[in-house]
C-alpha cells in the first residue's frame, strides 16, 4: 500500500492534492493479485485508514525502493552532477520522495532542496533546486512528457526541510517555471 502521484485527469475515488498542486493528485493504492488498484471509497472507509498513516506506510515503502532502485546521475563534462533520475518498473516509485533516503541519496550532488519533476509513474526527475538546470531541461521534459505512457504532470515541486509542494509547472511549450 503507497501513494502513487497521478496526473489530475484521472478520477479515483480517494486523492488529495499535493500542496500547491492543480494537475497532480496523489492516490492510495494497495497491491493485490493481479498488480496495483487505487482504494474504492467504501474500501478506504472500510479500513478506517487515514492519510497521516498511508504516508508514514509510503515513507517506508519508499526506504525500501531507495535501496532497490537505481538513481542515475547525469553528469557535465567537468563532472558536476547536472540533475538525477529514477527509472523503473515499480508502480510505487513515487513512494520515494516520502523516503528521507531519497533527499540523503542526493545531498551531496544535488544539494538539500531538489526539484522533483514526475513525468510518469515510473520515472522522475531531481534537479538542484539552486543553481540547478531544470531551465535548460525544460523542452525535453515537456517533450518526454507528452509521449510517456502513464503521464503524471509537468508541475515542478520543490522539495526540501519543509516538505513539499509545487512551486510552478513546466509550460506545454517547452518553457520553465
Amino acid at each position: 500500500m503507497g501513494i502513487i502521484f497521478e496526473g489530475g485527469f484521472e478520477s479515483p475515488d480517494i486523492a488529495r492534492k499535493p500542496s500547491g498542486a492543480e494537475k497532480t493528485l496523489m492516490v492510495p493504492f494497495y497491491q493485490w493479485d493481479y498488480g496495483i488498484r487505487p482504494f474504492s471509497k467504501e474500501q478506504w472507509d472500510e479500513q478506517e485508514l487515514e492519510w497521516e498513516e498511508l504516508v508514514a506506510r509510503s515513507s517506508k515503502l519508499g526506504d525500501l525502493l531507495m535501496e532497490k532502485v537505481e538513481a542515475r546521475e547525469v553528469r557535465d563534462e567537468r563532472g558536476v552532477v547536472r540533475y538525477a533520475f529514477l527509472a523503473a518498473m515499480e508502480p510505487f516509485l513515487s513512494t520515494v520522495v516520502f523516503s528521507d533516503k531519497f533527499r540523503e541519496k542526493f545531498k551531496d550532488t544535488l544539494g538539500d532542496s531538489l526539484l522533483i519533476v514526475f513525468i510518469d509513474r515510473q520515472l522522475l526527475y531531481a534537479f538542484p533546486a539552486v543553481g540547478g538546470s531544470l531551465e535548460e531541461y525544460g523542452p525535453s521534459l515537456v517533450d518526454e512528457f507528452r509521449v510517456t505512457p502513464l503521464p503524471v504532470s509537468l508541475e515542478v515541486f520543490l522539495l526540501n526541510d519543509s516538505g513539499m509542494k509545487v512551486i510552478g509547472e513546466l509550460s506545454r511549450e517547452g518553457s520553465p517555471p
